[in-house]
């Protein structure tokens, strides 16, 4: 597991941070995840494969006090597949009485994409998630079609807007998608990440827009634990 932490607008530091699967191989090296997980789909392997997720990642904040890095939570994706578990809750739920976790310590993510074949199932097992005191966020935003309602509904705590928005964000007709993006999102009480801020141009275009939150290589390249956790030590204590 790799870590890319997540800038927080207000107060210039690292409060979360989203894990991301790598995979490497001894004759190919790192083996991108736009290869091996559509790869895990269609073999049949995405289920164990995000299991092993959850589970490395919660063992991750088991094993750290994440509070001393100054870190709330850490995002985790779910595939469509996960989602449609009927015993997902209970896989999540046994797994944070083994790691002695708190739920206000992961989100877990689902794509826009995800919404098009969102069906009672999924729908059960985000709410009954949220019930248990983990947050939600949906990833991706921007690239498939959303229905504002369901996403008002649903209980999402962050939007994450996607890098295909954001690179266009130096034109008039980005700019103002981007900005009125802001506005609705903030007027349905959703928190914004803006994902695949590259440039120090583009971090100050996205602040002077007033949105929560900044993902992006600009701050940091996804990291290996022991990198991610100096980083944030670092990094959170020149802010503090």
């Amino acid at each position: 597991m790799y870590y890319q932490p997540i800038y927080d607008v207000k107060d210039g530091s690292f409060h979360s941070a989203e894990a991301l699967a790598r995979l490497t191989d001894d004759k190919y090296g790192v083996i991108p995840p736009n290869i091996f997980i559509p790869a895990a789909e269609r073999t049949g392997m995405i289920i164990p494969l995000g299991k092993a997720i959850i589970e490395a990642v919660f063992r991750f904040i088991g094993e750290n006090d994440l509070q001393k890095i100054g870190l709330n939570y850490i995002e985790i994706n779910l595939s469509v597949e996960q989602c449609l578990q009927h015993d997902l809750p209970d896989q999540v739920s046994k797994l944070q009485e083994k790691y002695g976790i708190s739920p206000n310590e992961v989100n877990f993510e689902i794509t826009e994409s995800m919404l098009e074949s969102i069906g009672n199932i999924m729908d059960k097992n985000i709410l009954k998630l949220s019930h248990m005191g983990y947050s939600f966020s949906l990833d991706d935003y921007g690239v498939g079609y959303s229905n504002i309602q369901r996403l008002r509904r649903l209980p999402l705590s962050l939007i994450k807007v996607d890098k295909t928005l954001i690179d266009d964000i130096f034109t008039e007709e980005g700019e103002t998608i981007i900005r009125s993006t802001v506005n609705m999102m903030q007027g349905i009480n959703k928190k914004l990440v803006m994902e695949g801020a590259e440039t120090k141009e583009t971090v100050k275009a996205l602040r002077d827009l007033s949105c929560e939150y900044i993902q992006g290589f600009y701050f940091s390249k996804p990291l290996p634990k022991e990198e991610f956790l100096n980083f944030m030590k670092e990094k959170n204590l020149q802010a503090a």
